[in-house]
């Protein structure tokens, strides 16, 4: 079981007034009578995270148990929003210089302006995720989005267990985003991070499903093989040869809609749910970048991120990745990958962040939508 299970079950009854000692793969805790009431356990409480290690003394706790619903009503109303602000970071000033060696565009030029100092806001996404096949794994993650740039920079989560904050909100310096293309952002890292966290689960479905197809197939295989023997050994023709022929086809049907009850079987279907939304402020080195393409000019906000302590990279303006080395659309001054800078059908230079369905040159539809 996740160790983010264990971890925030503890954090929530200690918040809750509980005293909690973790022990190996369970918790003990003192629960005040009221949480207890809530939770439907006794004040003295033994809570198994490990189905393996599970005694009847306790209760086993998964992310689809009762257990986690009846947390959840504990917490109801807290918890889903928060404001934090971190305080007293170190912020690097020779961000100027830094920038220029960092980003490259590689059709025009590009010149660091100035860096001075600013607050920005950032949106930390967590989402709890289910996979079910003929198994089933859950689990949470968690998505950081500069709320200005809409940089993805969940890097930074690992290093706020560490930084001093406070509980309280401000202004950042720059407007952001409108919040459907923050929580966009969020939504595609989200589905990138569970793929990767489900990549192993996915191999071992596929594994199986390898497994009892090729012990379907010799099975199948075999009688139809019997059946072949049969008509040669007994020398069949006509009417009998026809039969046992037909026999063989209905043995190729059966197998292909046993084929298709294993892959129903082994196909993963995965739920996802937003838990809650983190709004953090925090001062970071900004570098006004300027973009040249032909005599057209823009500037990039660069964004140097204290925690990380490197550059953030840029959203793509085509399909939201993070990009340092990129292109500048001719009509509208995108910034865009090289995937987003070049029909796939023709070939030739086409913006996607401009023409997003269908390359104007060839007039063929895309074969991918910007992810």
């Amino acid at each position: 079981m996740s160790a983010q299970l264990i971890d925030t079950v503890a954090e929530v009854l200690e918040l809750s007034g509980a005293a909690v000692e973790r022990n190996g793969e369970y918790l003990e805790a003192l629960v005040p009578e009221s949480v207890s009431k809530v939770l439907h356990t006794p004040e003295l409480a033994r809570l198994y995270f490990n189905p393996e290690q599970s005694k009847q003394d306790g209760e086993l706790v998964t992310f689809q148990s009762d257990f986690v619903d009846r947390l959840l009503a504990l917490v109801q109303g807290t918890g889903n929003y928060a404001h934090l602000t971190l305080r007293d970071l170190y912020l690097k000033q020779s961000t100027k210089s830094a920038a220029e060696q960092r980003f490259q565009v590689l059709n025009g030029l590009g010149h660091a302006l100035d860096a001075m100092e600013r607050i920005l806001s950032y949106a930390q996404f967590n989402f709890k995720y289910t996979a079910v096949s003929d198994e089933k794994k859950d689990g949470l993650v968690s998505v950081i989005v500069n709320e200005q740039t809409l940089a993805e920079v969940s890097d930074m989560a690992a290093q706020l267990d560490w930084v001093e904050s406070v509980e309280t909100a401000r202004h950042a310096d720059l407007p952001a985003q409108p919040f459907q293309a923050i929580y966009a952002v969020a939504c595609r890292s989200t589905e990138t991070m569970i793929r990767r966290e489900l990549a192993e689960f996915h191999k071992s479905l596929n594994r199986r499903l390898q497994r009892d197809l090729d012990r379907l197939a010799e099975y199948y295989d075999s009688l139809a093989a019997e059946i072949r023997r049969k008509i040669a050994r007994r020398g069949l023709e006509g009417k009998e040869r026809e039969d046992e022929e037909s026999r063989i086809r209905a043995t190729a049907l059966e197998l292909e809609r046993k084929i298709t009850d294993q892959r129903e079987k082994y196909a993963m279907k995965i739920n996802v749910q937003p838990v809650n939304l983190m709004r953090l402020f925090m001062p970071v080195m900004v570098v006004n970048y300027e973009v040249r393409f032909r005599k057209a000019v823009r500037e990039i906000p660069l964004v140097w991120n204290p925690l990380t302590k490197d550059f953030e990279a840029p959203a793509c303006q085509g399909c939201a990745c993070g990009i340092h080395h990129f292109y500048i659309c001719e009509d509208k001054l995108h910034a865009v990958c090289a995937d987003c800078f070049k029909c796939e059908n023709c070939g030739r230079n086409v913006c996607r962040a401009c023409h997003d369905k269908k390359c104007p040159k060839c007039g063929l539809e895309h074969s991918r939508n910007p992810q």
